[in-house]
């Protein structure tokens, strides 16, 4: 009987406490419902519901909330605030009707770099579209002849071109503020523009991307007259006395690894990585690779405070005009690629009707001659990029498409000390 009783009183334990459970798991979907909304736009899902659990969890009075996505905004807005590199350098008005460029930044010299025999047959096009927009400016024009230029021979004892043209802008970056420097065949298909336009106070050198390859370009920058952007330049010039042997793109390809050390220094295994794809190239298909790897390595951000930016394909001052078979809209300034001294030599189709008489520039427009065809719209420039970008997205060289550094050391050569630069 003793036994009975006791199993009865166990059983009805039981049940009561099978009730609880129950009522109790039936309580906690009821509140896990109540609580179970779907994430705001704009936010990320997993961090949404922890911040939810962790205010079910740690309950506290606050102020009624503004609405998920003005909260997300204003999140977004105080995040920018305390980037650094987000802060807008100081903004400049475009250029409207040839009026003045006001010198907010001082003196600004544009600097173009040549040789003596070269200069004689090739680039009068675009020299004399140069000269007859400064005529309407206040800028400072330098052609220097690296051949020939004392100052340049006594400071720059390089032998090969390009590298020259870099020590010889660090020297004559001594008398400006910002200079401009170009290509020789570099021109002005569009006056309505000032070089300040482009200047970002931020940072000491500007450089962009080449349309059909995603590479750093070489031949014009934007540099700004300061302790570092001089070192760069000279280094930069240096370089010529230790680049790889192969195939290396010249100064072009020296200068991707170049900003790559100044801007990242302390990637270290990247740095070797993409080094050693470099010095691996026997082509320009394998450059490419090489030129990836320096891509991938810097990631998305392009602006690096106090140092360098460098702006997205056909965001600069200049682009190269074949993409476009020398049409421009109002938004471009510049046109690459002009190497001839006559308008109609060789079948080119130039964007001008007659050659520059530079004693009719500096009012206004005049001087100024255009193709009436050649002067289309943003939209239809924009049409143009887009149709380009795809073509050369699919014919970019097999060796480039794949990521080259992954076949690369990443901890193999640096372990257990990888990390020691971070």
């Amino acid at each position: 009987m003793f036994i009975i009783r006791q199993i009865n009183t166990r059983t009805s334990v039981y049940i009561v406490l099978g009730v609880l459970a129950v009522v109790l798991v039936f309580q906690l979907g009821a509140n896990i419902g109540s609580r179970r909304v779907i994430a705001p736009r704009g936010t990320h899902e997993r961090d949404f519901y922890l911040r939810r659990e962790a205010e079910r969890v740690h309950p506290v009075k606050v102020a009624p909330k503004p609405q998920p996505d003005d909260e997300h905004m204003k999140m977004l807005d105080e995040s920018r605030k305390l980037t650094p590199s987000s802060a807008k350098g100081t903004p400049y008005s475009p250029r409207v009707n040839m009026g003045a460029c006001p010198k907010i930044f001082g003196n600004v010299i544009v600097f173009v770099a040549v040789v003596e025999s070269s200069y004689k047959t090739h680039y009068r096009v675009a020299q004399q579209s140069l000269e007859c927009y400064l005529k309407t400016t206040n800028y400072t024009f330098k052609l220097v002849d690296l051949d020939h230029d004392e100052r340049v021979n006594r400071h720059c004892k390089h032998d090969q071109l390009f590298f020259k043209k870099h020590c010889a802008a660090s020297v004559y970056l001594q008398d400006a503020d910002w200079m401009l420097v170009l290509d020789a065949d570099a021109g002005v298909v569009n006056p309505n523009h000032c070089i300040e336009e482009w200047i970002d106070d931020r940072v000491d050198l500007i450089f962009y991307e080449r349309f059909f390859n995603w590479e750093i370009a070489s031949g014009n920058y934007l540099v700004k007259n300061t302790e570092f952007a001089r070192n760069f330049l000279m280094k930069w010039a240096d370089w010529q006395y230790i680049q790889p042997s192969n195939w290396n793109g010249a100064d072009n390809g020296v200068l991707q690894i170049h900003i790559l050390q100044t801007v990242l220094p302390d990637a270290k295994a990247e740095i070797k990585a993409c080094d050693s794809i470099w010095h691996r190239g026997t082509g320009y298909e394998t450059y490419m690779a090489y030129v990836t790897c320096v891509k991938t390595t810097l990631g998305a951000n392009r602006l690096f405070p106090g140092k360098l930016r460098i702006l997205r394909r056909g965001h600069g001052w200049v682009r190269d005009g074949y993409i476009t078979s020398d049409a421009w809209s109002e938004r471009d300034f510049m046109l690459h690629g002009w190497k001839l001294q006559e308008i109609n030599l060789q079948g080119w189709n130039s964007p001008f009707s007659k050659m520059f008489n530079l004693t009719e520039c500096g009012q206004a427009y005049s001087g100024w001659y255009w193709r009436n065809e050649k002067r289309i719209g943003i939209e239809s420039i924009r049409v143009q990029f887009a149709n380009f970008e795809r073509s050369v997205g699919k014919t970019f060289p097999k060796e480039a498409r794949i990521h080259p550094y992954l076949q690369e050391p990443d901890i193999g050569d640096c372990y257990p000390h990888c990390d020691d630069y971070t």
